[in-house]
């Protein structure tokens, strides 16, 4: 006899709860093209399910019960979408879907799922030449780790002059201003304080990482043989929206110095704690 899991309720205006349908109904099927390598196409047909069948024409308000890990992943969903709507221009759209993942983590943060958490650190000497600067990616290949030519890409508007991303979950860059730059990258479970004294200008974006079809983090210059820092952790899926924070130091410096910090973190917008 299969025992049913535990769910727990949340209570969300009727505009919200169609949101989270859409949402389920978009993830399940850019899921279920990739083969669902993380197994939750079926969440997302239960997501959307249980919420439809609590909508009653009149009702201006629901509370639709869901398992632990659909609520989470109903957070991914809604982080995600937060994060393409406020890259496409659409902030009133993306103010919507933040409202509704905050809801809903008023009200479940505390049942959802734990997860692993990394932290590893990786230095290097990068000389970028006539690039635009360096980047992170995750490559669309194994054993693929050049990254374009040294043209300046189109960069997203969702950045800061220092630290920007190119597409969702395609790559972010950091923009440098000498030939070369020493590079500490930092992958953390949690968002560190800013260390104001110690860096000249310090910035900060949200950056999706899919992990899909391969986890691999590459450090690379734009048309220079990229390093392979680390795997990125897929058990942190469906929470795969990290926040980065770029530090930098470069006045008077033959080669800037860079601390490139990231953790899973929910959207938020681009951030300038300490300008250049």
């Amino acid at each position: 006899m299969t025992i049913p899991a535990e769910t727990w309720p949340v209570n969300l205006t009727v505009s919200q709860a169609d949101d989270l349908v859409m949402l389920a109904v978009e993830e399940g099927i850019v899921e279920a093209e990739r083969g669902d390598p993380r197994n939750v196409t079926g969440d997302c047909t239960a997501i959307k399910q249980a919420i439809r069948s609590r909508l009653r024409e009149g009702d201006r308000r629901v509370e639709a019960a869901l398992t632990a890990r659909q609520w989470d992943v109903t957070v991914a969903a809604l982080d995600r979408n937060v994060l393409r709507t406020l890259r496409n221009g659409e902030p009133d759209v993306a103010d919507s879907f933040t409202k509704a993942r905050d809801t809903v983590l008023a009200q479940v943060a505390e049942h959802l799922p734990s997860h692993t958490r990394q932290n590893a650190t990786a230095r290097h000497r990068l000389t970028v030449e006539d690039a635009y600067g360096y980047l992170l990616f995750q490559p669309s290949r194994r054993g693929r780790y050049i990254f374009g030519s040294g043209n300046a890409p189109t960069l997203d508007d969702l950045g800061t002059p220092s630290l920007s991303t190119i597409g969702i979950g395609k790559a972010a860059i950091a923009q440098v201003r000498s030939r070369e730059v020493n590079v500490e990258v930092q992958v953390l479970p949690e968002a560190p304080e800013p260390d104001y004294a110690a860096w000249e200008s310090i910035a900060e974006i949200t950056q999706q990482w899919t992990s899909f079809p391969y986890p691999e983090l590459v450090l690379a210059v734009p048309g220079q043989d990229g390093t392979v820092l680390w795997d990125l952790t897929t058990d942190l899926w469906p929470h795969v929206t990290y926040r980065m924070r770029l530090s930098i130091n470069a006045s008077g410096l033959a080669a800037e110095d860079h601390l490139l910090q990231m953790w899973p973190a929910h959207t938020a917008p681009p951030a300038v704690h300490k300008p250049i």
